[in-house]
């Protein structure tokens, strides 16, 4: 499926006048300030205007570089910035502005989409690699459109377990997940055993975005260093009445424990990351913790890449899951005093 793109003549710059309703789809973008031309003839500017650019520029990524979210539904057509994203204002539009291609240190080729939004002081400039970028590379500008083609705004990683990942399976031992074959018998926490329907594969290089989480061991309770996708959720349960959700059952992202102590995100070389589907939404266990399978649904189908979201349509048709239950946390609601406690409870278990 791709997304629909506003062509130069009917690029709408209006905010939606009905209310915006929640993501249908997301991806995760760069700040257009986070690219910088490192040599040629605009040297020392940030990524600018479709029409400004020069091909044979070099471009480099920010170390500092962080992706936020950008949540989105369509309308009539149109791009809008959902009411969950991180960027934007609720039911503005957004601009597919142009598409660039670059040529890598590697001589491998890179694309990345110019993404636009409304901002105060004009159009505010982001980016989305279609493939994985990072730091300290050289990327040569070669191709520059102002139509960026029939694309996907999809992220390069979806919710994943990193290879080695021990797996408890229904007898209660423990499996590689790069091991586990479609059929094996998992345990689940709501379910009993359940068997493993579908199992997506893809390597990436282990920068920025798609780099791993590390959760080292018994942060958690975890019985070995659990490594997982930036966005793959762990199951959480809370005791006390100050918890961090309303509902005792938490759901986090693994990024957001990260402390760069305990919990850290480790960069460099390539990681294999396996996506696991069930019949169900399930929460299995990981280094003897509690973490999600991949839940199917019409936002996490829409934000997966394209050959892991073919392989889950062949599979399912159109299956959408019942969410498991629990409360997901945002990072605006885990401050690091909350953060410890929950690594305190949790290791205590």
């Amino acid at each position: 499926m791709t997304t629909p793109h506003a062509s130069s003549e009917d690029r709408p710059d209006t905010p939606a006048t009905s209310s915006p309703r929640r993501a249908s789809y997301g991806c995760h973008v760069f700040a257009g300030d986070d690219l910088h031309v490192t040599s040629g003839a605009n040297l020392g500017d940030t990524l600018g205007p479709i029409d400004e650019l020069c091909e044979g520029d070099t471009y480099g990524l920010s170390e500092e570089a962080e992706v936020s979210k950008l949540a989105l539904i369509t309308e009539e057509g149109r791009l809008l910035v959902a009411s969950d994203s991180e960027l934007g204002e609720p039911g503005n539009a957004v601009t597919l502005a142009g598409r660039l291609t670059f040529m890598g240190g590697d001589g491998g080729g890179m694309d990345l989409l110019v993404i636009e939004l409304p901002g105060p002081d004009g159009n505010a400039r982001h980016f989305l690699p279609l493939q994985p970028m990072e730091p300290r590379v050289d990327y040569a500008l070669i191709g520059v459109s102002d139509e960026p083609g029939e694309v996907q705004l999809s992220d390069l990683t979806s919710f994943a377990f990193a290879r080695g990942t021990a797996i408890t399976l229904a007898s209660g031992a423990q499996k590689p997940v790069e091991e586990l074959e479609a059929g094996d018998r998992v345990l689940t926490r709501d379910h009993g055993a359940q068997p493993v329907r579908w199992i997506g594969v893809q390597t990436v290089r282990a920068v920025g975005a798609y780099a791993p989480v590390v959760i080292s061991k018994d942060t958690l309770g975890n019985a070995a260093d659990l490594i997982l996708s930036q966005h793959q959720r762990l199951f959480v349960y809370q005791r006390g009445a100050d918890r961090v959700t309303e509902t005792a059952e938490m759901l986090v992202k693994a990024t957001l424990l990260v402390d760069d102590d305990a919990v850290f995100i480790r960069k460099g070389g390539f990681v294999d990351y396996f996506t696991l589907v069930f019949d169900h939404h399930e929460v299995i266990y990981a280094e003897c913790i509690p973490v999600e399978s991949l839940e199917l649904s019409p936002d996490t189908r829409q934000s997966l890449p394209g050959e892991i979201a073919a392989g889950i349509e062949a599979e399912f048709g159109d299956l959408a899951h019942t969410p498991a239950f629990g409360t997901e946390v945002s990072g605006k609601e885990l401050s690091a005093d909350k953060r410890r406690k929950i690594f305190k409870g949790s290791a205590g278990r």
